[in-house]
């Protein structure tokens, strides 16, 4: 694959047309320690990969809300973030940076996911795998995942 094609299909799909929506469902917040993440919007689209007749590719974003009800601050990486589908585990290909959230207040954390799959699509259920990701304290926070559906169509 040409490395040049490659990087003009990434800022097209990075600037196709669309904006951030409500999913169309999704599990309630989880919460661990005082510590409650939920799923606040989303973007999706799956365009076909010009150079891969096998594979589409899959652009989603979402919104991750962060609430501390702790007695202490809880650090936050979005990059710990998984996307679970089709199997698999899935870093983000691109997030928010980290930060501290101060007892009492709210963070929201945008995680960008790119995936070349032909099997994942914004009508296919999946979920998000937020554990490791929230630390109060030296203790690492254990969540259940978060279960979504962006859209009953393909986009």
């Amino acid at each position: 694959m040409r490395s040049g094609a490659f990087g003009l299909f990434l800022l097209a799909l990075a600037t196709a047309s669309g904006c951030a929506q409500p999913f169309l469902r999704s599990d309630p917040p989880v919460q661990s320690g005082g510590v409650s993440i939920g799923l606040a919007e989303q973007m999706c689209d799956r365009m076909i990969d010009p150079n891969w007749a096998y594979a589409d590719i899959l652009g989603l974003d979402v919104w991750i809300r962060v609430v501390n009800a702790s007695a202490g601050d809880v650090a936050f990486d979005p990059k710990k973030v998984r996307l679970l589908a089709d199997g698999a585990a899935r870093p983000p290909h691109d997030a928010d940076s980290g930060k501290t959230i101060l007892t009492g207040t709210t963070a929201i954390f945008k995680v960008h996911f790119l995936q070349r799959d032909e099997n994942l699509a914004c009508n296919v259920p999946m979920a998000l795998s937020v554990d490791g990701a929230a630390v109060t304290g030296s203790t690492m926070l254990s969540f259940a995942p978060l279960r979504f559906l962006v859209s009953t169509e393909d986009i």
